[in-house]
């Protein structure tokens, strides 16, 4: 990916202003009809609705898949707090994992019309940073974008939210998204893999990859199931947070195969067994 400078300067210009439309400002608000991603509400981290609006339940009942140093932790999770309580944080949307340099690099070797349909394969990418558990972006699969058609080869879509230049969510903290399925997206092997990873720098920190079969143990993709909680409660500091699909060859584009709700960097595990939690809120 080292081969940037062989483009002529209206190639740059495109690929800039593709990746400008990944990560910059269309307003205050969920960023309803837009994609690509952008910076949001929910100002100071406060979070409204819940599972009584369609969103994932916040009150200890949700089904939940969190690790911490790599092995997972016991309880349900509670999203305290959003992550507008770290400033002006925006959405990115990618692929392969990648983020900075390595995803600039991606989004010129596919070029306009492939760039253009990966950054539309995620939309209102802002309602992750909206502070309401009711709103989601929406995950699209592009038959197109992965099979052999593309310049490169692709092989996840990749939601981030990334912090401001210069902050970072300390240790101690969580990276968790809610996340729903369309019926029948896990049943019919839509999905190989949704994977959490936090960054630092552009270098990864820690990740957390819950499998199909994982998936469906939690109940994704019933009607009578909630949205789960899928994450990390953090044992290294991160500026991003990426929430990665890994679908399955598909043969037809796939018009809604997964829903991310609010991320939530502060929040807390409950036991109800024993109704004792831990919490993290900044």
């Amino acid at each position: 990916m080292s081969g940037k400078g062989n483009f002529s300067a209206p190639c740059a210009l495109l690929m800039a202003g593709l990746l400008l439309s990944a990560c910059t400002s269309n307003g205050e608000g969920s960023g309803a009809g837009s994609s690509g991603g952008g910076t949001s509400g929910g100002g100071g981290g406060s979070i409204t609705s819940s599972s009584s609006s369609g969103g994932p339940a916040n009150n200890g009942t949700g089904p939940t898949s969190i690790t911490s140093g790599g092995n997972p932790v016991t309880g349900n999770f509670i999203c305290t707090q959003g992550a507008t309580a770290y400033g002006d944080v925006t959405t990115q949307v990618g692929a392969n994992g990648l983020v900075g340099d390595q995803l600039t690099a991606l989004l010129e070797m596919l070029g306009g019309a492939d760039a253009t349909t990966l950054l539309n394969s995620v939309i209102d990418p802002n309602n992750v940073i909206d502070g309401n558990l009711a709103t989601h972006a929406t995950y699209q699969l592009a038959a197109g974008l992965f099979g052999s058609t593309t310049s490169v080869p692709i092989d996840s879509v990749d939601l981030s939210v990334v912090m401001p230049a210069g902050v970072t969510v300390p240790a101690g903290q969580f990276a968790v998204y809610g996340v729903s399925f369309p019926n029948g997206t896990v049943g019919l092997s839509l999905i190989n893999d949704v994977t959490v990873t936090t960054f630092l720098a552009g270098n990864t920190q820690e990740s957390h990859t819950i499998t199909e079969s994982a998936l469906s143990l939690l109940g994704a993709g019933l009607s009578t199931t909630p949205p789960i909680w899928i994450g990390i409660e953090a044992t290294k500091p991160y500026d991003t947070a990426m929430l990665s699909l890994i679908p399955t060859v598909i043969s037809a584009d796939v018009g809604n195969a997964m829903n991310a709700y609010e991320f939530c960097p502060g929040g807390e595990l409950v036991n109800t067994s024993s109704s004792s939690s831990s919490s993290s809120g900044g």
